[in-house]
């Protein structure tokens, strides 16, 4: 199988599957076509949106995180952004600058958008929505080459490590970068099994460790027999990744074609009712 880590290996996600790999971060943008829509780019909501937009461009270059509130009744919105824990300021930043740009060009006059970038994800809507836990819209991308059989019980070291890592994710509420946690560990002296799992930092810990369990549950029905995956929710991120070498990032995938799949609808406000069997089938 030929490796590579050309740096223009970035992810380009759009609505077809199997495309090349383009420069691009973007992976799709989500516009809730059910949430009541402005007429005219002049509306109060639409200058508070903007201004909401441009603060969130530049606060990403202090954190990786912040949301704002702006506006009253109902011409209030509600934003974010969330940047992948260890991108650096500068990396986040132009993330959030494009997302932000691309999201008011891509959803004019719709109330309710998300975004989802390789680095970050930055979302708005008419509604409250930053404590609620929500698995979709989602966007999932993997690598198209198949886990050798040579790796053995794959599947279940995915589930065991996956698990750990997340019930360990759930203990950094209060760090510098909240409920972001990476993994590396060496399996046979064979390949590196990396796990990246990071929730929104207004999540209670209850609710990050639930978005993280579905959210895995969805990357292994979908990805799990893949070399890489993963999966970017509005309220969390779940992503593996094998080699045979500790110096190569998770975030460089060694193949330059890619297996595109996302949902086509904003469910805004959606809480999830979570079955103590689909953690069982999970073995988490």
């Amino acid at each position: 199988m030929e490796t590579t880590k050309k740096l223009s290996a970035l992810f380009c996600l759009f609505f077809i599957s199997n495309q090349a790999v383009s420069e691009s971060e973007h992976m799709e943008t989500f516009c809730n076509k059910s949430s009541r829509n402005t007429t005219s780019n002049n509306t109060t909501f639409n200058t508070n949106l903007n201004t909401l937009l441009s603060t969130l461009s530049n606060q990403s270059s202090f954190a990786n995180y912040y949301n704002l509130t702006t506006g009253l009744a109902s011409d209030t919105v509600h934003g974010m952004f969330l940047c992948i824990g260890d991108v650096n300021r500068t990396s986040c930043n132009a993330c959030v600058k494009n997302a932000t740009i691309e999201i008011a060009k891509n959803c004019t006059n719709h109330r309710e958008a998300i975004i989802y970038y390789f680095s970050c994800m930055v979302r708005y809507s008419d509604k409250f929505f930053l404590s609620t836990l929500e698995t979709k819209p989602n966007a999932f991308w993997s690598s198209t080459d198949p886990i050798p059989k040579s790796f053995g019980k794959f599947g279940q070291r995915l589930s065991d490590k996956m698990g750990e890592v997340i019930v360990r994710s759930s203990l950094l509420s209060s760090s510098f970068t909240p409920y972001y946690l990476q993994d590396t560990t060496r399996f046979d002296g064979q390949y590196n099994l990396q796990s990246v799992v990071q929730c929104s930092p207004h999540l209670d810990s209850g609710n990050c460790t639930t978005c993280l369990k579905l959210a895995f549950q969805e990357l292994t029905h979908c990805c799990g027999d893949q070399l890489w995956a993963f999966i970017f929710t509005p309220k969390c991120l779940v992503s593996f990744d094998t080699s045979n070498s500790s110096s190569m990032s998770i975030y460089l995938p060694r193949s330059t074609s890619v297996s595109i799949r996302g949902d086509n609808k904003l469910l805004g406000g959606m809480v999830l009712a979570v079955a103590a069997s689909v953690f069982a089938h999970l073995g988490l």
